[in-house]
């Protein structure tokens, strides 16, 4: 019944005076509408049609989505990449709390990880993931400290998908004999976006049980056979990050033999035969100093006095005279290095001495 409708011929039948009745309708309406706006605020009703931005934002923010059975856990949606090309400058001055010390509230080092893992051994994946960067948070944090020329500006927790998780804890509580190895990963950009929502792929063959996933083609040689291939020292895996400011640290179970060594281990390189054995669980923000990454004339050169940097720049030949076995000739570089960093370090002044090195200049050979 509205007061605005005007009832042409009806009769109400009634004594009382047309403006009279008109009347007691306006305060019926008044009253059931204050009745109503009353009952709005202890209860809201659930409309049947979209509710107006207007409206939404009127409204108490514990709302319910109308159709959405509010019983069952809606699934959390996969995190989507944070990647920035230029990273900002830290100052001298800053103390380097990453966002993992932070999450974790990570103190101190352990001193025994093997130990450690045996006496709290984490079944789930999370928890697995904040002891495993308690165990390796300093060795992480001190990935590049051969390198002079970069700087760790984060260290991130990878956002991986849920299915990779499930894969890898399986095989990590079926394996309660060895625990996980600390390995870097250095690829481009795209590649990592692929690796956190399918994992590591093997190319040229289809992911065992998840049939979405793609197959993936060589890339950079297999000098080791096929397989997925990592390092155990973060300098390898730089050369293979190309543009990129970030490496994935990833946790690895590569398979043994009967007396318990690691079948596919060649030097400081691990190569996994199974999706499985290997998860990313944190990035690498890094970026390189003034002066560097450029062609150009150099201050910062390698330590030959490491033998790890000279089993990397090997590893480094190889694969590119696979890629170019048909010249004679490879040319290296090398004719422009200074010496400054060279003369200053008694770790080159040693091995020159003990090679019967006439100066620093004879290093380039």
């Amino acid at each position: 019944m509205a007061s605005d409708n005007y009832y042409f011929g009806f009769d109400y039948n009634s004594s009382q005076d047309n403006v009279e009745i008109e009347y007691q309708i306006d305060l019926f309406e008044l009253r059931q509408f204050s009745k109503a706006k009353k009952q709005n605020k202890q209860k809201m009703r659930i409309p049947s049609y979209p509710i107006s931005r207007k409206t939404l934002k009127s409204q108490h923010p514990l709302i319910k989505i109308y159709g959405i059975d509010d019983k069952k856990t809606l699934k959390v949606e996969q995190k989507i990449f944070r990647y920035t090309r230029y990273l900002p400058k830290k100052d001298k001055n800053e103390i380097n709390f990453f966002e993992c010390d932070k999450q974790f509230r990570t103190k101190s080092d352990c001193a025994q990880p093997n130990l450690s893992l045996q006496t709290v051994r984490p079944h789930d994946f999370n928890t697995f993931r904040r002891h495993f960067y308690g165990v390796n948070h300093q060795q992480i944090k001190s990935s590049f400290k051969h390198q002079s020329n970069i700087e760790i500006i984060n260290i991130r927790l990878a956002p991986i998908d849920k299915s990779v998780q499930n894969d890898f804890m399986k095989r990590f509580n079926e394996n309660i004999s060895y625990y996980p190895h600390l390995v870097y990963h250095g690829t481009k950009l795209t590649n990592i976006e692929s690796i956190l929502h399918y994992g590591f792929l093997i190319p040229n063959q289809p992911h065992p049980t998840n049939s979405k996933a793609p197959i993936i083609a060589t890339q950079n040689g297999s000098a080791y056979g096929s397989g997925i291939y990592c390092s155990e020292t973060a300098d390898y895996s730089l050369s293979y990050s190309n543009t990129t400011n970030t490496i994935l640290v990833c946790a690895a179970l590569p398979k043994r033999n009967e007396t318990g060594l690691v079948e596919r281990s060649h030097g400081n390189i691990l190569v996994l035969s199974h999706v499985s054995e290997i998860i990313p669980l944190f990035l690498i923000d890094f970026r390189y100093l003034s002066g560097s990454g450029k062609f150009d004339v150099h201050y910062s050169v390698f330590n030959v006095a490491n033998p790890q940097t000279m089993e990397f720049l090997e590893n480094v030949l190889e694969e590119v005279i696979d890629l170019f076995s048909t010249s004679d000739v490879i040319h290296i570089g090398g004719d422009e290095v200074k010496y400054d960093q060279w003369k200053s370090s008694t770790e080159i002044t040693t091995f020159i001495n003990e090679h019967n090195l006439q100066s620093p200049a004879d290093l380039q050979i």
